[in-house]
């Protein structure tokens, strides 16, 4: 795997179209990048996302986890709704 390819977060990417990513996927994918040290942090602004203490762009998010522009939208809606990564970070306090 080079480094221009995008994370292998659920298995095999040998298919021609851009798979599907289902409800119960969003959970998965988060534990993936909070794993990698990327979190999303919700703002007055929108979504923040951080590796470290480093802003990160979210066309970079999608490209390094092979994520469509679509399917980014979903993901958004379901952390504005959801706060996955506080309640990730909450745990991990604990």
């Amino acid at each position: 795997m080079s480094s221009d390819d995008p994370k292998n977060w659920r298995g095999s990417r040998r298919m021609l179209n851009t798979r599907p990513i289902y409800e119960k996927d969003w959970p998965i994918l988060i534990e993936k990048m909070y794993d990698d040290s990327l979190i999303c942090l919700i703002t007055n602004d929108g979504l923040k996302w951080m590796h470290g203490r480093y802003e990160i762009k979210a066309s970079n998010v999608r490209e390094v986890w092979g994520i469509t522009d679509s399917q980014y939208r979903r993901l958004y809606d379901y952390i504005l709704v959801n706060d996955p990564f506080e309640k990730i970070m909450s745990f991990t306090l604990e």
